[in-house]
This record gives C-alpha cells, sequence and structure tokens, in this order.
C-alpha cells in the first residue's frame, strides 16, 4: 500500500513538451496562472447577472477533472490509492487541500485555497462563499474515484471567515457529468518567422531555467512564486470556461462586454504577475545581468511568458513604448477553440490580448498599476481558430 501511495508522485512529475511550448502533468496541458487571475476570472463570470456563471465555473471544474483524475489513475489502484490521488493533484496543481477522508459520509474538507487567497489579495471578503471550483473538482473526483454522480456544496467557506472549507457531498444526483469531447486537430505549428530578439537575452537559458524550478504545491497545497500564489490550471478548464461565458453572454446580446471583461481580467493579471516576476530572485540573478538596453525587459518578459506553457509568443515588430506586433504561433486559446468549436468566424484569443497589453504596459508605462491598467489597446488581426496559420496581435498605445 505504502508503495502504490508513493508512486503516485511519479504520475504527476511535469513534462515540458518543448516543441508546443507546454507544460504536461499526467497528460494534461496546463499553464502557470496567478491567483489574481483566477479569482477575478471566476468573480466575472459569476457575476454576469444574465447567464448562470457558478453553473459555467462548476461544470467545467467537474467535466474536467473527473477526465484528468481517471486519466491518472490506473487499472488495480485500490479505493485508498484513488482517494489520495485526488487529494495529491488537487495539492500538487497548486488549488490547496481538499481532504476526501470522510467523503464516504457526505463530507469533503479543505483548510487551505487558492481562490480564497486570491479573493482575498485583490477583491476582499466577498458577500458569498467563493469555492464553485472546488465543488466542481469534488464531483469530478468522486465520479472519477467511485463512478458515483453527486453534488457538491460547500457549506462553510474561509472567504467568510471560517476555519476551513466545508462541503456537503450530496448523492442521489441523475444528470450526467459532460464529457470533454474536442474535435481531432490537424493542424501545424509554423517554426519560423521574421521575429525579433535582443542579441543580449539568452532566451533559451530562461526557459531552460523556469522549466526546470520546481513548481509544485506544498505541505498547504499552494505555489508562492514571483510575488503571488501560482497554479498549474488545466488549458480545458479556461478553454471551457470562456468559450462557454461568451456563448451565454452573446446569447443574451452581451457578447461584446464578455470579450472586454476577459480581456481586461487577463491585463490585470499580466500587469501583477510580471511585476512580481521582475522584482522577483529569479528575475535578479538570471535576468539583470543579460539587461542592456532599456528594451531588453521586454524580451525577457516574452521569454518568461513562453515558460509557462500558453505556447509560443514571438514580437515581430516593435516601436518602444508605443505600439508592439506579437506572433502566437500556437496559443492554447485558439488551439482550444479549433479543438471544442472548429473554425470561428471571429477571434478568439481574449487572455493573449489582456496579457500582451499589460506586459506592454508594465515594461513601458509610468506610475502605480493602477493608472497602467488600460493605457494599451490590443487588436488581434488573425487568429488560429478563425484558420490562419498564426495568431497576430497588435498593442498600441490609446489616446
Amino acid at each position: 500500500m505504502v508503495t502504490e501511495i508513493s508512486s503516485l508522485a511519479e504520475r504527476l512529475v511535469m513534462h515540458y513538451d518543448a516543441p508546443r511550448g507546454r507544460r504536461v502533468i499526467a497528460g494534461k496541458d496546463v499553464l502557470l496562472h496567478c491567483h489574481h487571475y483566477n479569482a477575478r476570472l471566476q468573480r466575472t463570470v459569476e457575476s454576469a447577472d444574465l447567464v448562470d456563471g457558478k453553473r459555467l465555473i462548476v461544470g467545467a471544474a467537474e467535466c474536467v477533472f473527473a477526465e484528468y483524475i481517471d486519466l491518472a489513475l490506473r487499472p488495480g489502484d485500490s479505493m485508498a490509492a484513488r482517494w489520495a490521488l485526488a487529494e495529491r493533484l488537487y495539492s500538487h496543481l497548486g488549488f490547496g487541500r481538499l481532504d476526501f477522508s470522510r467523503a464516504d459520509e457526505g463530507i469533503v474538507v479543505g483548510p487551505a485555497s487558492h481562490f480564497v487567497e486570491g479573493w482575498f489579495a485583490g477583491l476582499g471578503r466577498p458577500e458569498r462563499m467563493v469555492c464553485s471550483f472546488a465543488e466542481g473538482y469534488i464531483q469530478g473526483a468522486v465520479h472519477a474515484a467511485t463512478g458515483e454522480l453527486v453534488h457538491a456544496r460547500e457549506l462553510e467557506c474561509m472567504a467568510r471567515g471560517a476555519p476551513a472549507c466545508r462541503f456537503a457531498v450530496e448523492r442521489g444526483r441523475t444528470d450526467p457529468i459532460a464529457r470533454n469531447s474536442k474535435r481531432r486537430l490537424d493542424f501545424r505549428t509554423r517554426e519560423g518567422g521574421q521575429w525579433l530578439r535582443s542579441p543580449a537575452i539568452d532566451e533559451q537559458a530562461i526557459l531552460d531555467a523556469l522549466v526546470a524550478m520546481p513548481i509544485a504545491g506544498g505541505d498547504d497545497g499552494l505555489i508562492p512564486g514571483f510575488g503571488v500564489y501560482l497554479a498549474c490550471m488545466p488549458a480545458d478548464f479556461y478553454n471551457r470556461v470562456c468559450i462557454g461565458f461568451l456563448a451565454e453572454m452573446r446569447r443574451v446580446g452581451r457578447g461584446a462586454t464578455a470579450e472586454r471583461l476577459l480581456v481586461a481580467e487577463a491585463e490585470y493579471c499580466a500587469l501583477n504577475t510580471f511585476r512580481g516576476v521582475m522584482s522577483s530572485p529569479e528575475w535578479e540573478g538570471l535576468v539583470m545581468p543579460m539587461l542592456r538596453g532599456p528594451d531588453d525587459p521586454l524580451f525577457a518578459a516574452m521569454a518568461f511568458s513562453n515558460a509557462l506553457g500558453y505556447g509560443h509568443w514571438h514580437i515581430t515588430g516593435l516601436e518602444p513604448g508605443q505600439s508592439m506586433r506579437v506572433e502566437s504561433v500556437n496559443g492554447y486559446e485558439a488551439i482550444g477553440a479549433r479543438e471544442y468549436l472548429g473554425i470561428t468566424s471571429t477571434p478568439l484569443c481574449h487572455g493573449h490580448k489582456g496579457a500582451a497589453a499589460g506586459i506592454f504596459a508594465l515594461i513601458y508605462g509610468e506610475g502605480p498599476l493602477t493608472e497602467r491598467f488600460g493605457t494599451f489597446h490590443t487588436v488581434e488581426e488573425a487568429c488560429i481558430a478563425c484558420g490562419d496559420p498564426v495568431c497576430r496581435f497588435r498593442v498600441e498605445r490609446i489616446g
């Protein structure tokens, strides 16, 4: 039994797929994102009065993690090993801790939460419980471990002052879990282009160093790094949430609003995360010795971004402080849209748009982050989701 449990760690080792620019854990592509983005994305989706945002969050987590845990399980795993894997995956990816030891009694307890930390850090004390993601994870985990269909309902939340988050596991459910169905995608990443580089910045050295960093949840299941709490979120979760949110908002005539909100949350995240990156010991030790010119931090930041699992970004044009052109040759949003939707009529890389504007504003803006936010605007001029060979973005100063 001890050997069976100890082998779980081997299943969760991160592999970096260099040709695709993807972090892979237990067969799933994961992205390193911060607690600012995860909590704010949840708030944005759940605060839209005209759609059922909580259902989108819970449903995406349930669907994705039912499949994820099932992929990580092996034939012959005991029930104890199944529950241990569900607990360990949650903590390893940085979401906090869930204790499934009383799941048979209908109780799961969460003594640490990435989402609660994110809410407190940037959004203040909420007026409601906030662990929708954990509810979905629990539902998916129970189904993967036992085959049962359940509803998980949060009873107490640390965000509301409770000592731990506590969930009821309610049996008797009849509606099935959605399958994480995707189209087989025949797409080849373009391998070259007219990309700008700084001769001072060793992009490969930055990539190698970041990929080699041991990024996993500690005893509390949290991943502090670069001045934020990180999490290794499956790309499928983000894609299902954002695609679903856009579809629902378009159905009620608010599609443009949804797009602006998704861009804004990604911009806010990029400003905060890369501010932490540029203040971190890793930046000081690895990047600072490389910096020679005023634009070198931008090229270094792009190299950092390419190590986080989003795909490969390349700068194709630069007017320092005014505008930038970027190509994404295999961004997770565009690839995900093709897998879930097929060829689309409009570009769908709203997270990439916000991140590009945020990084540019951080490097060239002035004043506190609140004054830099919204000072640059990104247009997606081509998108893999629309059938184009790459995604192209133009970042420009507003006004």
